[in-house]
């Protein structure tokens, strides 16, 4: 399965085979390897290829143009308001001739040629052609006849150069974006708004659940099991107890994924993250990027591990850049849950959007500074997609598979991260850990009690949650500056071992390892000079 991003393929994928894993999107490069699956019921089985585009040279589309030349069969897709611009495209990238080739033609539902117009074009290319809205069903039985009744590709190129002219023009970037001197400024604050407003509703909605928890269900419970042996006591309602700080994660960290979860799908799939990208390209040049580069950024406020591996649709000119900006400033769902639970804890849930804005600022200068490759000099070339009502089928096993992975996945290790917390409070490594970090947690102001948080955010970016032991005693003692520059340190210090275990596999161990000191040295030199601010002010 062949064709131009976001053409609707993995859409056509997942009706046919019901490969729920193949989770379709909005957005210009979503899908980033190859996915096989047999038809229900048939022998046949489906390849979807990454999509591809004129300019770039990334590897989801290297591994695109590989797959094609072992294929005996294509299914082409081209968007209806640009088949000529796209088959066009497609015949210059891909060895189409003396393969069997079926044709179908997508977004129907935007743009539907005359009868005769669609006849003409059927003729002219002698191969199946079927018209498809994206988001309708394609029948298998429909799908086999037409492998049964493929054609050869025997159209010569300069044919092609009779197919009509779409009568609809492609649309343009959005009103409020292309405002001279704001435009970009507008953009940013959209970008900034698409995580700010799910986080502050989260907060409101956590601060209502936590203090109903804490008298029905959580302090009962610790009264009632406080009589246990030591160990299973300390396991269970201890500091770093299963019961008392495991609690926190789901009742801060829930509502803040799943919320941040509903934002960025939602505006994925209306094609307004295209649009904010495109606004933004001038200035991500400036650093070393593109606006298409900023897409795996987004996403790694959903997943880092996910934005990593959605980063192979970039250049590789400019994927290093991008990998070290999400790595830095892509503050994951997790750590945004964790993040606001201390910050509520304090009592200053404010301190989010400078924190926020901290991480963009930063992580640009960071990428600056350690990527000087200029971003590749292309011109955008793909269209700018049409803003539209979200397709909700799609948003909901989006929002499924988040929901879903923070159950079964990030639950149990933050549970996990609770158990080993609580095992070493009988060792002396946190001593010894504290006597090594003692100057520079000195030169920051911070009690030596924060060393735990700093070393459990390493494992994962939701292990900041054991800051909030003993019902948030430790936080609560905090000055406004002294929280904000733990939290930022233990966020940016390093990437969660996941993601920078997914950079080595994806990279090599040496780019990983290397990543890993530049943002360590960003972060301590960042986190310093943010202190000597803080404290002036404060």
């Amino acid at each position: 399965m062949l064709g131009c991003e976001s053409v609707g393929k993995t859409t056509f994928f997942r009706q046919l085979t019901g490969k729920e894993n193949a989770v379709s999107s909005y957005v210009k490069g979503s899908t980033v390897e190859m996915i096989s699956a047999s038809v229900q019921g048939t022998n046949l089985v489906l390849v979807d290829a990454p999509g591809l585009r004129v300019e770039g040279d990334a590897y989801s589309m290297q591994l695109t143009l590989e797959h094609a030349n072992q294929a005996s069969s294509m299914i082409l897709f081209v968007s209806s308001a640009s088949l000529k611009q796209e088959l066009n495209m497609l015949e210059n990238l891909l060895p189409l001739r003396g393969r069997k080739a079926v044709l179908i033609v997508t977004h129907t539902d935007r743009y539907m040629p005359a009868q005769e117009e669609r006849r003409y074009i059927e003729n002219l290319l002698h191969i199946p052609v079927f018209w498809k809205d994206t988001r309708q069903a394609m029948g298998q039985q429909e799908l086999l006849q037409a492998m049964e009744t493929a054609e050869v590709w025997r159209v010569p190129k300069s044919v092609l150069s009779f197919l009509p002219e779409p009568k609809n023009p492609p649309p343009s970037l959005l009103y409020p974006f292309t405002i001279p001197a704001v435009g970009k400024l507008l953009a940013l604050m959209f970008c900034l708004a698409i995580f700010a407003v799910p986080v502050f509703a989260a907060y409101f909605l956590a601060s209502w659940l936590q203090p109903l928890a804490e008298s029905y269900i959580l302090n009962p419970l610790t009264e009632a099991l406080s009589n246990l042996p030591v160990l299973l006591s300390v396991l269970l309602v201890g500091d770093y107890g299963l019961l008392t700080l495991g609690s926190y994660s789901f009742i801060w960290a829930f509502p803040v994924i799943a919320l941040v979860a509903v934002a960025t799908v939602l505006t994925e799939e209306s094609g307004m993250q295209e649009h904010i990208t495109h606004a933004l390209d001038g200035w991500l040049r400036k650093i070393g990027l593109t606006g298409r580069d900023l897409v795996p950024v987004l996403t790694g406020f959903g997943c880092n591990v996910v934005a990593v591996l959605q980063s192979r649709s970039c250049s590789v000119c400019s994927r290093g850049a991008c990998v070290s900006l999400l790595s830095f400033g892509s503050a994951c769902s997790y750590q945004i849950g964790a993040t606001l639970s201390l910050f509520g804890a304090a009592g200053k849930p404010i301190l989010f959007l400078p924190y926020l804005v901290a991480l963009f600022i930063v992580g640009a200068i960071h990428t600056r500074i350690w990527n000087k490759q200029a971003a590749p000099q292309l011109e955008r070339k793909a269209p700018l997609p049409y803003v539209q009502k979200p397709d909700m089928a799609s948003a909901a096993a989006r929002i499924k598979g988040v929901v879903r992975q923070f159950v079964l996945q990030a639950m149990p290790i933050f549970l996990l991260i609770c158990v080993a917390a609580s095992l070493l409070q009988f060792t002396p490594l946190f001593q010894w850990l504290t006597v090594m970090l003692q100057p520079f947690l000195q030169v920051l102001h911070l009690p030596a009690d924060t060393v735990e948080g700093i070393v459990f955010s390493f494992i994962r970016k939701d292990g900041l949650l054991v800051l909030n032991q003993n019902g948030g005693v430790l936080i609560s003692s905090l000055s406004t500056a002294q929280i904000f520059l733990l939290v930022y340190l233990a966020s940016t210090l390093s990437s969660c071992v996941v993601t920078l275990y997914t950079i080595a596999r994806e990279f090599s161990v040496k780019h990983a390892s290397s990543l890993f000191a530049k943002q360590a040295l960003t972060s301590v030199a960042s986190t310093v000079g943010l202190a000597v601010i803080l404290y002036t002010l404060f």
